[in-house]
């Protein structure tokens, strides 16, 4: 065979029809044309002299071949990943940049704190705020497209550090004429039978803990609309019998007159941590250090 040189953007697209279970749904989570994607995939086993997928009614199967190159292809991914990522990073570094992901809200009611005493530790510094999707909150990081990101867990096991940065009580949103609406509290039991959002391309683990899936009795939540952000779930739930739960400083930041918001009892709290590398940076290490000593 001659020498193969792997595409990684194609190796990218076989671990995601892989994780998504269809062409179709890949398709659409990576923003491509279904039938381009489907030639992408077989110029690589083409490439590659063998079968890795088999495809039918039902969804994607992999081959023997397709099962033994997946663990490899996601090592592949992670490791050009990391080296991307440490490139992007040092690359700001050297010219006093940081930017900071976060989805929704920042860090809550912290968030002016923690970037003032930021700006004065390091006047000099550009300091970016950069939306990240609740899907891709440790990708974001390794991928270095941001350099730390305030986070939501549970967070799947990666090479970064967690920083605690504060709990909070879960509430659930609502349109406000939802009869939910009438109490002041929620408990599990109530959202029995309940149409909840799903939450995209977030992970199932990351998705069904905020849905409280299973609840306490053992029972499962049951899905609705997909969503991919927070203004997006609100507007769902606004015109929808749709529920979702959320973080408490969610009602500060994305107040409206037809959304109700109610705590919910019995469960555990939200937690709010900092992603950041493994690998020491001036700027990172004083986020870090403030956001420690503000825990």
């Amino acid at each position: 065979m001659a020498h193969v040189d792997l595409s990684v953007r194609i190796v990218r697209y076989f671990v995601a029809i892989v994780d998504a279970g269809t062409y179709t749904s890949a398709a659409e989570r990576l923003h491509v044309a279904t039938p381009s994607l489907s030639q992408q995939i077989r110029k690589l086993e083409r490439d590659l002299g063998v079968t890795l997928i088999d495809r039918d009614h039902r969804g994607v199967r992999l081959t023997p071949a397709g099962t033994e190159f997946l663990p490899i292809a996601i090592e592949l991914l992670a490791v050009h990943d990391r080296a991307v990522a440490v490139a992007r990073r040092r690359r700001r570094a050297s010219r006093n940049q940081l930017r900071i992901g976060f989805f929704a809200t920042v860090a809550g009611d912290r968030t002016r704190t923690i970037l003032d005493r930021l700006r004065e530790a390091a006047p000099d510094a550009d300091v970016q705020l950069v939306q990240i999707g609740w899907g891709e909150q440790s990708e974001a990081v390794l991928e270095g497209r941001v350099d730390v990101a305030f986070a939501r867990p549970p967070l799947a096991a990666t090479d970064l550090r967690e920083i605690p940065v504060l709990e909070e009580p879960r509430v659930l949103a609502m349109s406000a004429q939802n009869a939910l609406a009438s109490k002041r509290v929620i408990h599990p039991g109530d959202l029995a039978g309940v149409v909840q959002v799903n939450t995209g391309i977030a992970s199932e683990a990351w998705r069904n803990w905020w849905s409280i899936d299973p609840r306490p009795d053992g029972s499962r939540a049951r899905y609705g609309p997909v969503v991919h952000g927070t203004e997006e779930m609100l507007e769902v739930v606004a015109t929808s019998e749709a529920v979702a739960i959320t973080a408490e400083s969610v009602v500060s930041a994305f107040p409206r007159a037809d959304v109700a918001y109610r705590p919910i009892v019995d469960v555990e709290p939200a937690k709010l941590v900092l992603l950041a590398p493994l690998v020491s940076q001036p700027l990172i290490d004083e986020l870090i250090e403030i956001v420690t000593h503000l825990s």
